[in-house]
């Protein structure tokens, strides 16, 4: 239906009527690239049946208005001349936006609903809340469309609200420092697609990252230079809350704790060794000292008045036992108090922290280990080995933040992703698909343990992330997930999904998300002199998954060796997780498997682009060592091009494969499945399961597979 009407609509400009509606998410109705979808939606872009954007906005606030809307208005006609290229000197059409003022507006219990109508007399929005104007102005920047000379808006009568009120990006600035103006650009992002929580992880083993006046060496000494000042945390702080966005910090103790430990010694359970990642990996402060509470306190005391949010996170994951075991005073003090293990004295630290929090006035979070056994019924916990855990944590009634199955880190594929629901607690066995992890399986949360789970959030570990790769790590993909954690459960369509992540990523970048020119820039670095032939290679190209990046390092770890990071400057840092060629090819190939003919044209030429770029990557690639060590997989790409384009041929003439041509095709793609398979889990990451060529998957297989099974079909 969505495939048909769109070329009906190319052909003789007849309408594109769209409706979605809560339990029937019709891929008929999505042409206008929303995303996340709607509640409830019509769009009509007829003939006669568009507002035409003939200048700025003439805009009228109706029952509330604040400086902070004023400034979103802003944004918003900036948007707007960014998406039409305009920069109007004359008045265009009306935009009326009628709102409530919102006590709860910048909190967890924001109210987020609006309703936007868009007719030939203007543009009505209206909110119950501060928080659903932006909503709403998010949903009409994607309705730009451009018709003739111009741009306009359909017509259109959308009702909207969210599904989860907790939906956010996690961003570790702990291992790898991220700049300033690079956190402001995923705020700029998040705003757009109804994003609502930033979770800034700032310390843990390999730095603390925001200046501390009561504790200076911890940026003296474990910042490496690199660290936000208070003013610019504050700065950050309301950047966000501007654009509807909360900031969630996250102070990570007692494990994770190799930065706060190397500035203040006194805090160590037990001596490591301070130059290895291995060791500090395995360290925690001393939980029986009063020390150690005290110096929390005293942290907290200066970090959480620069975070006005109601929700503080203390961490608590990946406590390795031996971190406490190996001091007979630590052992002694648990005998003496009872506790039967680390899992027990870890929740007397917990709880020693959770009062600490409560008494400065915030709601405690954790990760999932601090529910190990119960605790008080405020705090919020994420859920992140595996999806299970959610029932354990909401069966002992506390609130839940779902991250399990969202690790952007581990690089899955965004399809993957956005097929997990926060509600499914068998949703991800971590990366492990094949092995049970953590507790459970649980049965299916009934309605009050749904009402706990507060939302979902998709974390970016940095490990192998420097500030140069965030934007093309984050996206795509978290624009799916937007999708996830804001739309009705029944939207689920991965191929309409990838179809509107296309133009709403190339708005997000006209808006200035830098993931393409980033990695451009990458690419000009390896091969200056042809720099097209990387990316274009890039492209069709994704990372091995589940930190099989860190191969090499954890080669060095089994072997005994020095672990020394690689530079992130190689092929496999430039393609990204998902590309936006991926995806258009993948709805090409769709609609070439059902049929349509007109769909061959543009996915033929793309694959004879990445067929003939295999000479111009080998040329480029002498002489730089990354570079060749690709040459087999640009190789492969070609191969599975010229697959991909005799499968076109034969589809279009309707003609059968010879057994011989449908033999060498599922060759092809099986290897390409067994090179995928080398990454499938962590667990062969840490064996030394060879991994392919430069670290590389061919991510065009998927579209060659779909192409090959609508002429041969498998038996």
């Amino acid at each position: 239906m969505n495939r048909l009407a769109g070329l009906a609509t190319r052909a003789s400009g007849a309408a594109i009527l769209a409706v979605l509606s809560l339990g029937s998410a019709s891929a008929h109705a999505s042409e206008a690239a929303l995303m996340p979808l709607p509640v409830s939606a019509t769009v009509n872009a007829a003939e006669g049946q568009t507002l035409a954007i003939t200048g700025r906005f003439v805009v009228r606030f109706e029952g509330f208005s604040d400086a902070r809307l004023q400034r979103a208005v802003s944004r918003f006609q900036a948007d707007i001349n960014a998406l039409t290229g305009a920069a109007p000197t004359s008045d265009g059409p009306a935009l009326v936006i009628a709102v409530s003022a919102d006590p709860a507006a910048g909190t967890l219990e924001a109210k987020e609903a609006y309703s936007l109508k868009v007719t030939e007399g203007g543009v009505h929005l209206t909110a119950a809340g501060q928080d659903g104007v932006l909503r709403g102005l998010a949903t009409l920047r994607q309705l730009v469309q451009p018709q003739g000379a111009g741009f306009v808006l359909p017509y259109a009568q959308i009702e909207d609200s969210p599904r989860f009120p907790w939906r956010g990006l996690m961003v570790d600035t702990a291992r790898h420092f991220v700049e300033l103006d690079t956190l402001k650009r995923q705020i700029d992002a998040m705003e757009r697609v109804k994003l609502n929580v930033l979770h800034f992880h700032f310390s843990d083993n390999e730095g603390f990252r925001i200046e501390s006046l009561r504790y200076p060496r911890l940026t003296e000494i474990s910042s490496h230079g690199q660290y936000y000042t208070q003013a610019q945390v504050r700065e950050l702080v309301a950047y966000a809350a501007d654009r509807g966005i909360r900031v969630v910090p996250e102070l990570d103790v007692p494990a994770h704790t190799g930065a706060i430990m190397i500035a203040y010694p006194e805090l160590k359970a037990a001596p490591f060794d301070e130059t290895s990642r291995l060791a500090m990996f395995r360290a925690a402060v001393d939980p029986t000292k009063p020390e150690t509470f005290a110096f929390i306190k005293g942290l907290l005391e200066e970090m959480i008045p620069l975070f006005p949010d109601a929700y503080f996170h203390v961490g608590g994951d990946e406590v390795a036992p031996t971190a406490w075991t190996a001091n007979p005073d630590i052992v002694a003090y648990m005998a003496a108090n009872g506790y039967e293990d680390t899992a027990a004295l870890q929740d007397h630290f917990f709880r020693q922290v959770n009062e600490i929090v409560r008494s400065l006035g915030k709601t405690t979070m954790g990760w999932e280990e601090v529910a190990h056994l119960p605790i008080d019924d405020d705090v919020v916990v994420q859920a992140w080995r595996s999806s299970h855990i959610v029932g354990h944590i909401t069966g002992q009634n506390n609130r839940a933040v779902v991250s399990a199955g969202y690790y952007l880190d581990l690089l899955w594929d965004g399809l993957d992703h956005y097929s997990r629901d926060p509600l499914d607690t068998a949703a991800t066995l971590l990366d492990k698909p094949e092995e049970q992890v953590g507790p459970g399986p649980e049965v299916p949360l009934n309605d009050h343990q749904k009402a706990l789970v507060l939302g979902a959030e998709a974390p970016l570990w940095s490990e192998a992330v420097t500030d140069e790769m965030v934007d093309h790590r984050f996206w795509p993909r978290a624009a799916l997930l937007a999708e996830r954690f804001w739309s009705p459960e029944s939207v689920r369509d991965p191929v309409d999904a990838m179809r509107r992540a296309v133009p709403v990523q190339e708005a997000l970048r006209i808006q200035g998300l830098e993931d393409l020119t980033r990695r451009q820039r990458m690419a000009a670095r390896l091969a200056p002199h042809d720099a097209e032939a990387v990316e274009i290679l890039s492209e069709v190209t994704v990372p091995v998954r589940n930190m099989g990046r860190l191969a090499e390092v954890f080669a060095a770890v089994r072997t005994g060796r020095p672990i020394r990071l690689p530079s992130f400057t190689a092929p496999v840092d430039i393609a990204g997780t998902d590309s936006l060629e991926i995806y258009r090819l993948s709805v090409w190939a769709d609609a070439v498997a059902k049929g349509d003919a007109a769909a061959a044209g543009p996915l033929r030429t793309a694959l004879q682009k990445y067929r003939d770029n295999h000479p111009r990557f080998v040329a480029a690639a002498q002489g730089v060592d990354s570079l060749e060590q690709a040459v087999p997989i640009s190789e492969e790409v070609a191969r599975l091009a010229v697959v991909g384009l005799e499968a076109i041929d034969l589809k279009t003439r309707g003609a059968r494969p010879t057994a011989a041509w449908t033999e060498n095709a599922r060759a092809l793609l099986a290897k390409q499945a067994q090179a995928a398979e080398a990454s499938s889990s962590s667990a062969k990451i840490l064996m030394g399961v060879p991994q392919p060529p430069a670290l590389l998957l061919v991510g065009l297989t998927p579209v060659i597979d779909r192409l090959v099974s609508s002429v041969s079909p498998r038996p």
